[in-house]
């Protein structure tokens, strides 16, 4: 047996790699390569689909969360006859609707400990409540995390008109666009906010906040909340501390103030959504807002009584 293998080495090959008596042939480099261009193509397209499933599930959450800030706040409107103010400027507290409407969130383990009393950071208590994580308030596709994180903002009104230019009229005192939305800011005619030159605020600020009556536009037109997410800026002036970007902050309200939405430096209307953002409505419905709507049918729905009837890109 000896001399015949040695004899014939093409049958020592086949009996020293016997697979269940089956002789074993090894790849080529070119079918192994070949093998490798396959795979390689059906992971790129794979991790696309991939990510799509993900940001649907993440728009789904997304869009959850204004569902049951939608509640919440009719449940609040349903109980005290109005809309919670979008800031408490009144005193000063500067407490927010999103800090407001927390019992009716199921979160009344949280506003029993918050002191309304007193500023919303108030270091005896408030602020440390203020750093609380609300997990309603943190639209899953957000890149950022700090401390009371809120990526949503309620919409105080347009401060823009159709052409772009700003109504922030500050000689004539004509400030009216400051409560043109549903969730502006109440206070005392006799404080004025440091956003604002003294003297700036009309006598028309309000003290009360927004009634369902009062959207005479139609509640189902009238925009309440949408996203502004990543808002937070470490450093700069635009922080939680400072403002917007936490939900116990009363200026975690914001205006339209531009004829598109998603632009990554402005603050407010602005999502990590592909194509638009989700903004609930005045009559609980959340709708998904293309970013090519029409200027005009932005600012339509970002009021509550200016009368405009435009909804295209909707």
């Amino acid at each position: 047996m000896t001399m015949q293998i040695l004899a014939n080495p093409r049958r020592f090959r086949a009996h020293r790699l016997p697979v269940h008596g089956l002789p074993v042939r090894g790849f080529t480099l070119v079918e192994l390569l070949a093998v490798l261009a396959i795979i390689g193509t059906l992971i790129g397209l794979l991790l696309p689909a991939v990510q799509r499933v993900r940001e649907s599930g993440r728009q789904m959450q997304c869009s959850n969360n204004l569902k049951q800030m939608g509640l919440a706040i009719a449940n609040y409107e349903e109980a005290r006859k109005r809309f919670p103010p979008g800031n408490d400027q009144l005193g000063r507290r500067y407490h927010a609707w999103s800090s407001f409407i927390l019992p009716f969130l199921d979160q009344s383990v949280v506003s029993d400990r918050i002191d309304y009393t007193k500023a919303w950071d108030d270091t005896g208590g408030n602020s440390t409540i203020a750093d609380m994580t609300i997990p309603t308030y943190a639209c899953p596709s957000g890149m950022k995390a700090f401390p009371g994180k809120q990526d949503y903002g309620g919409v105080l009104g347009a401060y823009i008109n159709r052409d772009g230019d700003s109504l922030a009229t500050i000689n004539g005192r004509d400030l009216r666009h400051l409560s043109s939305g549903v969730l502006y800011a109440t206070g005392d005619e006799r404080y004025i906010p440091p956003r604002y030159d003294p003297g700036t605020i009309p006598p028309q600020q309000p003290r009360q906040s927004a009634t369902a009556a009062q959207a005479s536009d139609g509640l189902s037109k009238t925009l309440l909340v949408t996203e502004g997410v990543d808002r937070e800026q470490v450093g700069a002036a635009d922080t939680r501390r400072s403002g917007d970007s936490g939900w116990a902050s009363g200026f975690n309200c914001f205006p339209l103030n531009s004829r598109v939405i998603n632009i990554p430096d402005v603050d407010g209307f602005r999502s990590m959504h592909f194509g638009g953002l989700y903004g609930l409505f005045a009559d609980g419905h959340v709708t998904f807002i293309n970013e090519r709507i029409d200027a005009p049918a932005l600012i339509a729905i970002s009021t509550k009584s200016g009368g405009e009837t435009e909804t295209a890109g909707l």
